[in-house]
């Protein structure tokens, strides 16, 4: 009898002991990001010598909707950068475009997918183009480039936390 109670002493500190690595590692994954404003955007992109254009015009009609954009160009490609009205826009743009995207692939592509707390990232690599969405709060990137730049892509994504 004793030697039972032993048994389920051990088997319920083992149990709790996983369980408390298991949040560990949930905390750990599930953190959330910060975002920038298309201003910072803006700035960050200009210092690292892209010729930055304001978008936003180009949306007047949706003003309820979109707060400010930017076109960041360099060379052959560009990356663009949305600052909406409220997470639930943001959240549906990334849907949209998400989709847009998936359904440009070809039977030869590799892509990620990636949602926690505040964000959600989708990569794509199909017929030679490196396509990335990225959604931190009310914010969106877009970029739908070459393959060729693909690495600078990850790179600044990488540099501006997104």
């Amino acid at each position: 009898m004793k030697k039972i109670f032993i048994v389920i002493g051990i088997i319920l500190v083992v149990l709790l002991v996983l369980g408390g690595i298991a949040l560990v590692i949930f905390n750990v994954l599930n953190k959330e990001k910060t975002s920038i404003s298309a201003d910072n955007f803006s700035a960050i992109m200009e210092s690292k010598g892209y010729v930055m254009t304001d978008t936003t015009s180009q949306f007047s009609q949706y003003e309820n909707y979109m707060l400010k954009s930017y076109v960041a160009q360099k060379s052959d490609y560009q990356i663009e950068f949305y600052e909406l009205s409220t997470i639930e826009n943001a959240i549906s743009m990334y849907n949209t475009n998400k989709a847009k995207f998936e359904s440009q692939k070809s039977s030869v592509s590799a892509g990620a997918t990636s949602s926690m707390k505040n964000y959600s990232t989708y990569s794509l690599s199909t017929n030679g183009k490196y396509k990335y969405l990225a959604r931190i709060d009310n914010t969106l990137v877009y970029v739908d480039v070459d393959e060729n730049y693909k690495d600078i892509v990850k790179d600044i994504m990488k540099e501006i936390g997104y």
